[in-house]
This record gives C-alpha cells, sequence and structure tokens, in this order.
C-alpha cells in the first residue's frame, strides 16, 4: 500500500513540475522580442538543448553561423543564449556596446560553488571595476609587464627543461610538466609557494583541475535546468563537481589561515598579502571570503590555458619540423646556446612570436570564452537582443574565418608576417578576448609563453615517436580545448644544460 501511495505520490510531483515546465516555456517564448536573431529548429520545451554536442560546441555553433550570419540565438531549454561570431559582431558587442555586454550570468554551477565573489564570473558594474583594478595592480605589483618578474620565470623555465632532459630522449606526456611549470609561476605570485613535479598533493589537484573543467561542460544542462541535478547520472557529475570546488576552497582556507598568522604589512609576499592588506583599510570593498575566490580565480586562468597553448605549440610543431628549425636556427642567431632567453630580444625574434601567435590561433584555448550576459536592452547586428540574456561569444569563429585567414585549419605562423619579416597582428587576433572583459594576465601569458617556448626550443627538437598514429588534433573540451594526451620525445640540441 504504501509502495503504491509512493509512486502515485512521484507521478503527482513529476506531472507537476512537467506543467510548470511547460507554462515557463510557452510564457518565455511570448516573451521573446520579435527581433530576437534567428535560431535553429529546436525541440518542444528542450529548444537546442540536446542538438548542441558537449563535445565540440564550438565546431557546431560555427556551422550554424554559416546558415544562420554571425549573430543567432539559441533556446536552452526556457532561456534564450545569443551566440556572437566574427571580428565584426564580436567587436561590437565587446568593444563598441561593452557597458551592455560585459556582464555575466548567474550560471547554476558556478552560482552552487564559486557564488561569483572573485573577479572572473563577478556582476559587471562598480564592484567589479574595484575588484579588476585590484587584481591587475597586484599583477604589476608582482611584476606583470615589468623585467623583475622575468628571472622568476627564466627559472622555472630552467626546472622545466631540466625535467625534459631527464626523459633521455624516451617518448613522454609533456602536458602534467607544462602544467606544473607554468603554475608554479602563479602560485608563487598568488601564493607564495612552487611544487615540485613530484609532489603527490599538488598532482591531486592538477587532476581535480582536469576533472572540473571536463565536467564543466558535460554538466552544462544543469545551468538551464537545475533542478535535473538529482537525476542518476547528473547527480554523479554535480557532486563530484562540487566535491572539487569544496576540495580547492578548502586548501586555500587552509593556506590563508597561515598567512593571517604570519601577516606583516610591512612585507608583502604575495597576492593573498596584498588582498589581507587591503583588508585592514577602512571602507575597503575585500571582505574575507573574497580572498579565496580570487586566488582560485588568478591559479585556475592563469595555469590552464597558457600551459595548453604551450602543449599544442609543441604538438604542432612536432608535426611540422621545416617550421621547427627555422625557429631554432633564429635563435642560435639571435641569442645563442648558452644564453637565456630574454622577453626583451621577442622583436628581434619575428618567427617565434609568429610561431606562439599562430598556435593561440589555430587552437583556441577558450573558444567560446566566458559566458557574457547583456546588463540591459540593446541591439546587435540589427537584432534586438533583451537585458539578462546570456550571450556566447565565438572566439573560434574569429579565429577560424578564411575571409580573415586563408586555409585557416593549416599551421602557417608566415601568415602574421609582413613583405619585411616583421610581426603583423590583425584585428581578427583575440586569443584574450576583447573589451572590457579582456583578460587579467594578458602580459603575463604573453611573457610567459614567449619565455617558456624559446627555452624549450633552445634547448631541444620535439618529434613525435617513430611509428606513433597521426594524433587526432581536435582537441577534448572542458572550460579549456586541451589537445587529446600525445606523447613526444625531446631530442637534446646539445650535450648538457
Amino acid at each position: 500500500m504504501e509502495s503504491v501511495e509512493l509512486t502515485t505520490g512521484l507521478v503527482l510531483v513529476c506531472t507537476f513540475l512537467l506543467s510548470l515546465l511547460c507554462l515557463r516555456t510557452w510564457v518565455g517564448r511570448r516573451r521573446r522580442p520579435d527581433k530576437l536573431p534567428p535560431s535553429p529548429p529546436g525541440l518542444p520545451f528542450l529548444g537546442n538543448l540536446l542538438s548542441l554536442s558537449p563535445r565540440e560546441p564550438h565546431l557546431q555553433l560555427t556551422a550554424w553561423r554559416r546558415r544562420y550570419g554571425d549573430v543567432f540565438s539559441l533556446r536552452m531549454g526556457p532561456q534564450d543564449v545569443v551566440v556572437v561570431n566574427g571580428c565584426a559582431a564580436v567587436r561590437e558587442a565587446l568593444v563598441m556596446k561593452g557597458a551592455h555586454f560585459s556582464d555575466r550570468p548567474a550560471l547554476f554551477l558556478t552560482e552552487a560553488t564559486f557564488a561569483r565573489k572573485g573577479i572572473i564570473m563577478r556582476k559587471y558594474g562598480d564592484a567589479w571595476k574595484s575588484f579588476r583594478r585590484f587584481g591587475l595592480s597586484s599583477l604589476r605589483h608582482f611584476g606583470m609587464g615589468k623585467k623583475t618578474l622575468e628571472p622568476s620565470i627564466q627559472c622555472e623555465c630552467r626546472r622545466l627543461c631540466q625535467s625534459f632532459q631527464d626523459m633521455n630522449g624516451r617518448p613522454f606526456d609533456a602536458s602534467r610538466f607544462l602544467q606544473i611549470g607554468v603554475g608554479n609561476v602563479i602560485n608563487t605570485i598568488a601564493i607564495g609557494r612552487r611544487f615540485e613535479t613530484d609532489d603527490q598533493e599538488y598532482e591531486e589537484e592538477l587532476k581535480r583541475v582536469d576533472v572540473t573543467c571536463k565536467l564543466f561542460l558535460q554538466a552544462q544542462i544543469l545551468n538551464f535546468y537545475p533542478t535535473l541535478r538529482y537525476v542518476p547520472g547528473l547527480r554523479g557529475m554535480f557532486n563530484k563537481w562540487k566535491e572539487c570546488e569544496v576540495r580547492f576552497l578548502r586548501r586555500y582556507q587552509m593556506i590563508l589561515d597561515h598567512h593571517k598568522k604570519t601577516f606583516d604589512p610591512s612585507e608583502i609576499r604575495d597576492v593573498i598579502d596584498m588582498c589581507l592588506l587591503e583588508l585592514h583599510r577602512s571602507e575597503s570593498f575585500m571582505k574575507e571570503d573574497n580572498i579565496l575566490y580570487i586566488v582560485s580565480d588568478f591559479i585556475a586562468a592563469g595555469t590552464e590555458t597558457t600551459a595548453t597553448t604551450l602543449s599544442w605549440a609543441l604538438l604542432y610543431l612536432a608535426l611540422n619540423p621545416a617550421w621547427q628549425r627555422k625557429v631554432q636556427e633564429e635563435l642560435d642567431a639571435v641569442v645563442g646556446s648558452d644564453e637565456i632567453p630574454a622577453y626583451s630580444r621577442r622583436e628581434e625574434l619575428p618567427y617565434t612570436e609568429a610561431t606562439i601567435l599562430e598556435s593561440q590561433r589555430i587552437r583556441t584555448t577558450v573558444p567560446l570564452s566566458v559566458p557574457h550576459c547583456t546588463s540591459s536592452p540593446t541591439s546587435l547586428q540589427g537584432y534586438d537582443i533583451p537585458a539578462h540574456t546570456q550571450v556566447w561569444v565565438n572566439l573560434w569563429s574569429v579565429h577560424m574565418d578564411p575571409a580573415y585567414w586563408p586555409h585557416p585549419d593549416t599551421f602557417d605562423p608566415g601568415r602574421f608576417l609582413d613583405g619585411s619579416g616583421r610581426v603583423k597582428v590583425p584585428e581578427a587576433f583575440m586569443p584574450f578576448s576583447t573589451g572590457r572583459r579582456i583578460c587579467l594576465g594578458e602580459q603575463l601569458a604573453k611573457m610567459e609563453l614567449f619565455l617558456f617556448l624559446t627555452s624549450l626550443l633552445q634547448q631541444f627538437t620535439f618529434k613525435l615517436p617513430e611509428g606513433a598514429p597521426e594524433p587526432d588534433m581536435s582537441g577534448e573540451i572542458g572550460v579549456t580545448l586541451q589537445p587529446k594526451p600525445y606523447k613526444l620525445e625531446a631530442i637534446p640540441r646539445k650535450a648538457s644544460l
């Protein structure tokens, strides 16, 4: 009897929830403006949720661009999402109309964990401006854009080269070494710590980063239908996502507690100390719980994207040995084999610089950028966009547009060189996004990419193992677009480092 009553109750609850969903969807459709951008056909109630591949969303959106234009909309369950493609539309939205398109949506997955207390997902407004200014001043305090930071990065470059040397020419997966090398730069700035390649605690943290990145896209449906987190399968994904985030915050809380005990306002060691200094200022915008999220933003954004770009660069150079030799010959002529590459020499190394730029273009590490949101009613390319509409910026469509990049699927660093061999950067190049929400650490990332890649190519020639299958260049997408696992051989170019 109890079983029958329970079943009946569940049926009634499900019927009630489905009715609410239908009503919400119907009401939402009635409120849609007449001049909303066109959209692909979708299913009742679900819209385009099931037609957007979680494995290759950037490719699907770029294909839809060819059919529906630079600005189109998707019906993601009860919500409309506007997708912006191509250089002109992206610049109109983020630069010319940045005041309208610079907000962040209230995504369930981020609200359930980070609660928008950091910088990246914070709502656009005066508070965000204060936190962004603080973030920039903190990075500059520790040397971003200055020569004072260079020795610290060069030190990590030497350690990375030694790790590669220890492989003795054997095939190996370079991605974890790159994550640790790049991660140590931002960890030193943010929390005053660096980690060795055999540090098990840090290895576990990097694994959690990998899991979190993949889960974010796989569980995307929860951002539109949060109640589905109780459904088996999705419930497991959500719990795993939340567990990873809780562990991150628990670790940063321990580090923050230690900093509070040892804080000396006359000796600022890292970003946490900068936060504590700001916290103690009268009428400060900073609260103690902001610190954990700011540190998390710095480390997550400052590790994954740069390490991923380097991983793609090494893979493309291994597949293009002639271009790899050009870069090495340039390095030999300008820097030599014994001098440590310096960032100030980059204008003398156009082939090297062009290689970095092409690696960023051909495999945009964050192909859909971070989601934007309109803060007020606006228009784009002649379409009406309501306030509080989620906006996806398809940077992949910008970087793979044949109108700007002939044969966009071909790795060709020469496209970034003019007739006299100098580096030229077209307007359709925006690996750090553009506008008011442009990446906070752009200057740091540029310095890291240059110093790490020049150090590696000065010391090693990279090749695929003999007999290895042709690598799959489509990549794996989570928050970033990473290469699928591959192995390289790092052949030393001289007897010792």
